[in-house]
């Protein structure tokens, strides 16, 4: 995972509203897909357990996070605080997951 900090969003949307802005992007590979449930590794009629994190530690998305999944190799993650994005990496990146233990596990 890859986390980028400056300023993300704030575009003219189609219906003259601004995009929201947030200060923090998570990359994450799809390498990583299986290990998080997402794509076409999520199953039916249930948020993954990383989206699930950020809903129950920041709140319903879109202000202060939001998920982008417009490719097939890699999601994106905004956040509008840089330490939301830093913290959902130290809980779900591999290399902070225990030894022995997938980065996925509540």
């Amino acid at each position: 995972m890859l986390v980028e900090t400056g300023v993300f969003g704030g575009e003219l949307l189609p219906d003259n509203f601004v995009s929201e802005v947030f200060a923090a992007r998570v990359v994450i590979p799809d390498t990583a897909f299986a290990s998080l449930s997402i794509g076409r590794h999520e199953r039916p009629h249930r948020l993954p357990a990383c989206f699930r994190w950020c809903f129950d530690h920041l709140g319903t998305g879109g202000t202060r996070w939001s998920i982008t999944l417009r490719n097939e190799d890699h999601a994106e993650i905004y956040f509008a605080r840089v330490r939301d994005g830093l913290a959902f990496v130290a809980r779900w990146s591999k290399e902070a997951a225990p030894a022995g233990q997938p980065a996925s596990v509540v």
